[in-house]
């Protein structure tokens, strides 16, 4: 064989053995990145620890190095990762965008909004990628306008929309103990409807019957509120269900105090509700079907509640679909808290949207295509939106605080939430058809 062919064959040897190890080392890469996927977060950094000997300054391992840190609640950490990596791709604006949003994310998740917001600015002046501007929106606070609609001192909470949409009822801790209050979409209080001065009344649902408001009730234990994201089997629940007349006042109970039942929520076809209650030491879902009832005149002695879960898990938060024929509600498997659906006989159940991070009070859009939820994740608690076949998750709310409990309105425009960004419990509402514009982030970001 000649030198030349001898060469020739040689280097393309060392091209197909460089080949091979780069594909063995993206392969392994992929699989770090599969196991932060997964929540294994400390595996992940196992695996990463021969990377960094190898190549320290490698800017893709110092990025999954950080994420693998804010997962592991090591922000200080993250920080410096993401600090290296930005460094590290200078010459790689797009990369470096991400690298800088990632660590404004961080600085977010340990409360230091002024260097988010430096960081986001120096982004924002860097790229004009619709993707990053996304981003930037989504990490400065709430992607769609925003009215604050209740305000004072008190907490107000559990947001329900009326069948025409014109108003919100809620519950309020304004006096000496939570009742129940409506509003107009420009947070007019209207009415008050419950006048229960020893119970704490929340929870509203309306039912099908016009003007009748389903909700739950629960002896007043002190002036403190307590928002309980999820209910637990194991602690006693003390609280029943009345039925309320938004006009004429007539209030009738429809399960004792004693009862241990909460959240409830009504199904727009008919006079059905689907609520949570440890009755059985276990808490679990159950159904009522109030149809054909009198509910001016409507007892206890008339219900018959019908049990549709049967886990030792407790399942609880749930929320009928628009056809009245399924739910979607929590359920605590694997010491997660995840969505799942079934049909309302209890059949076909179905793990909504696997994932690592507590998922809540889910909430279902009038045309069926969108669910709205509170999640965990990160030491923050915000309102995500994701579509009805799993797919396309979005963070619609990042501001100061926690934003929980979101509800649609009849026509889909709307969404009401609760968030204590003021430092207090109060009202809010989003406009789905007014996105935030550039100039809102601007004014933001102070530019």
């Amino acid at each position: 064989m000649s030198t030349a062919k001898l060469t020739f064959t040689l280097f393309l040897y060392i091209c197909m053995l460089y080949g091979f190890l780069l594909g063995c080392r993206i392969d392994s890469l992929r699989k770090v990145e599969q196991l932060l996927d997964a929540g294994n977060s400390q595996e992940a950094l196992e695996r990463l620890a021969e990377y960094v000997e190898k190549e320290p300054q490698n800017p893709k391992v110092q990025m999954l190095i950080g994420k693998a840190y804010n997962d592991l609640g090591r922000y200080n950490e993250a920080v410096m990762e993401f600090q290296n990596a930005i460094q590290e791709y200078t010459s790689e604006p797009k990369k470096q965008d991400r690298a800088q949003l990632e660590l404004a994310s961080t600085y977010l998740h340990i409360g230091d909004r002024d260097s988010a917001l430096q960081i986001l600015r120096i982004v924002h002046k860097n790229s004009k990628d619709s993707k990053v501007l996304q981003k930037i929106i989504d990490l400065s606070g709430d992607s769609y306008t925003t009215l604050q609609l209740t305000d004072g001192d008190s907490d107000n909470y559990s947001p329900t929309f009326s069948p025409d949409g014109e108003e919100i009822a809620f519950a309020s801790f304004r006096l000496e103990n939570g009742e129940i209050y409506m509003m107009d979409l420009s947070g007019r209080i209207t009415r008050r409807v419950t006048f229960s001065t020893d119970f704490n009344d929340s929870s509203p649902t309306f039912l099908n019957t016009p003007n009748y408001l389903f909700y739950s009730s629960e002896p007043k234990a002190s002036r403190e509120i307590k928002l309980i994201i999820q209910s637990s089997g194991s602690t006693p629940i003390y609280a029943g269900f009345n039925v309320s007349h938004i006009h004429n006042k007539t209030t009738r109970s429809v399960f004792p105090i004693s009862f241990g039942a909460r959240v409830p929520r009504s199904s727009n076809t008919k006079n059905m509700v689907v609520y949570e209650s440890n009755a059985d030491e276990n808490l679990e879902l159950y159904l009522l079907d109030l149809s054909g009832l009198n509910l001016a005149e409507i007892s206890p002695q008339q219900i018959n509640p019908f049990r549709i879960t049967f886990n030792e898990t407790d399942e609880g938060s749930p929320c009928f679909f628009p056809d009245g024929k399924r739910i979607i509600f929590v359920s605590l498997r694997d010491d997660v808290n995840q969505l799942y659906t079934m049909d309302i006989d209890g059949s076909n159940e179905k793990q909504f949207n696997p994932n690592r991070y507590d998922c809540y009070t889910p909430a279902v859009s009038p045309d069926g295509k969108t669910i709205a939820f509170m999640s965990a994740r990160y030491g923050d608690w915000e309102i995500y939106l994701i579509d009805a076949n799993g797919k396309n998750e979005r963070r619609i709310t990042n501001d100061i605080g926690r934003s929980i409990q979101p509800t649609f309105s009849p026509d889909g425009r709307y969404l009401a939430f609760v968030s204590d960004r003021s430092d207090t419990f109060h009202i809010y509402l989003m406009d789905l058809k007014k996105p935030v514009t550039e100039q809102v982030v601007l004014n933001r970001l102070g530019l």
